[in-house]
C-alpha cells in the first residue's frame, strides 16, 4: 500500500502543481466571464471551445516532455560510450607523461 501511495504520490505531483499555477486564472476567466456570457447567448458552445483552447497547450507540452524524456536513456549511453574511451585516452596520457618523466630525470 505504501508503494502504492509513493508512485501516486510522484505520478500526480506535476498535474497537481500545474493545476495550482493555473487554476485561479482559468477559474475566475470560465466562471466569471464565460458561464455568463454563454447564459446570455444561446448554445454551449463557448465552454466546448475554452475546453479545447485550454487543453491542447497542455497536451502539446506533455508530449514535449515525454519525448524528451524518452531521449534521456539513448543520451546516457552515448555519454557512457564516450566516458569508457576518455577514460582509456586519459589512461594512456597519463602513462605516457610518466614514462617521460622517469625518462628525463634517469637519462
Amino acid at each position: 500500500m505504501e508503494e502504492f501511495l509513493n508512485n501516486l504520490y510522484s505520478n500526480s505531483s506535476i498535474p497537481f502543481v500545474s493545476a495550482l499555477a493555473f487554476c485561479p486564472y482559468s477559474g475566475v476567466l470560465f466562471f466569471g466571464m464565460l458561464i455568463p456570457m454563454t447564459v446570455s447567448t444561446s448554445g454551449l458552445h463557448l465552454p466546448v471551445i475554452f475546453a479545447i483552447a485550454t487543453g491542447v497547450p497542455v497536451i502539446m507540452f506533455a508530449w514535449v516532455i515525454a519525448y524528451i524524456i524518452s531521449g534521456m536513456g539513448n543520451l546516457y549511453k552515448r555519454i557512457k560510450y564516450f566516458e569508457f574511451w576518455f577514460r582509456k585516452a586519459v589512461a594512456v596520457l597519463f602513462i605516457s607523461i610518466g614514462v617521460y618523466y622517469i625518462i628525463a630525470v634517469w637519462f
